[in-house]
């Protein structure tokens, strides 16, 4: 066996059991899913910090690499493509509540009298640096970790492997085929920003501002900017697949690179 693939299946059990023993026997599963969104910013930070900090020292010590070396590079180009990916997410899904709401499947309205409170900001602030805890969490894991021991695979399986196993990483949040099959989905598609950026930072924000939108910023959430009760249903699909279709474009716009798997600073290995 591919000492990569030893490497892979031991940080895997640890993050694995730590998960599990943070959610269920130190319970804070219940504060994944409370409507105090200071605990769960609070938590969230707690759940995503400890797997992200024990996945850099094994990367560290175990595998004896610079951290530096999965790429946190923050060029021009990486900074204007974050910055479109997050206009275009906020655009998208806004649309499409628009469009939902025309249809008059939800009644959605601007969430203004939020903003004279101070409990908003407080709220607001840790949830967000919850959500960016857990997009770099998974990205350093699932991308970065992922590319930099099985660089020795072809495209195609680094996208196979990658994709399932951070589906099956998901399945203490309860098992969907549909839900499944998303996940693998958004997998591609941050592996897609990876590969060709050569930098965690462009897929870490891209990761970050999908789930703060779609679950906070956007929705019945106390600190959504775009408030509306009730649910979307297939626009909720809708919204997902323009989502990853325009980050692909956007990817493709920004990294011109032809082909080729970005394994570390931006180093170019051909598949």
């Amino acid at each position: 066996m591919k000492k990569g693939f030893i490497q892979i299946a031991s940080i895997c059990v640890i993050n694995f059991v730590l998960n599990y023993l943070l959610l269920f026997p130190l319970g804070l599963f219940k504060y994944l899913d409370t409507p105090d969104l200071k605990m769960f910013g609070l938590m969230g930070v707690v759940v995503s910090g400890i797997p992200a900090l024990t996945t850099i020292l094994f990367y560290k010590l175990v595998d004896r690499k610079p951290v530096r070396s999965i790429g946190f590079t923050l060029v021009r180009k990486d900074f204007l493509f974050s910055v479109a990916a997050i206009l275009t997410t906020l655009t998208i899904f806004a649309l499409v509540v628009v469009f939902a709401a025309n249809q008059g499947i939800i009644s959605p309205e601007l969430n203004m009298e939020a903003f004279s409170k101070l409990d908003f900001y407080l709220s607001f602030l840790l949830v967000m640096v919850s959500w960016l805890a857990a997009a770099f969490y998974e990205e350093f894991l699932f991308r970065g970790y992922f590319v930099a021991n099985l660089n020795f695979l072809s495209t195609k399986k680094l996208y196979v492997m990658t994709s399932l196993i951070f589906m099956i990483f998901h399945i203490f949040k309860g098992y969907d085929l549909l839900s499944n099959i998303i996940l693998m989905g958004m997998s591609c598609v941050f592996l897609t920003i990876y590969l060709k950026s050569g930098s965690l930072l462009p897929s870490t924000f891209t990761h970050f501002i999908f789930n703060f939108t779609n679950t906070h910023l956007i929705g019945n959430s106390d600190i959504a900017i775009l408030k509306y009760s009730g649910d979307l249903g297939i626009y909720n699909l809708i919204s997902i697949i323009a989502f990853s279709l325009c980050m692909i474009i956007l990817t493709k716009i920004f990294y011109r690179k032809k082909t080729g798997k970005v394994i570390t600073n931006r180093q170019v290995y051909s598949s």
